[in-house]
């Protein structure tokens, strides 16, 4: 693949397709090119935490 990488950035790539700077295939290729790394992955736990804003936390 020559194209530039940022090219296929899943923010702008439904973008890219519809200018013509790349093609659905060019993206296909490109994902299927892509390394595998789930047996690199690590499991972590989290939960979520409540947003408080400054004005409440200033009021309190």
């Amino acid at each position: 693949m020559d194209k530039p990488e940022h090219l296929f950035d899943i923010r702008v790539v439904e973008r890219n397709i519809a200018a013509g700077v790349i093609t659905r295939e060019d993206y296909e290729a490109w994902l299927e090119g892509l390394e595998d790394c789930a047996d690199r992955a690590e499991e972590i736990e989290a939960r979520p935490i409540r947003h408080v804003d400054d004005a409440e936390a200033d009021a309190g």
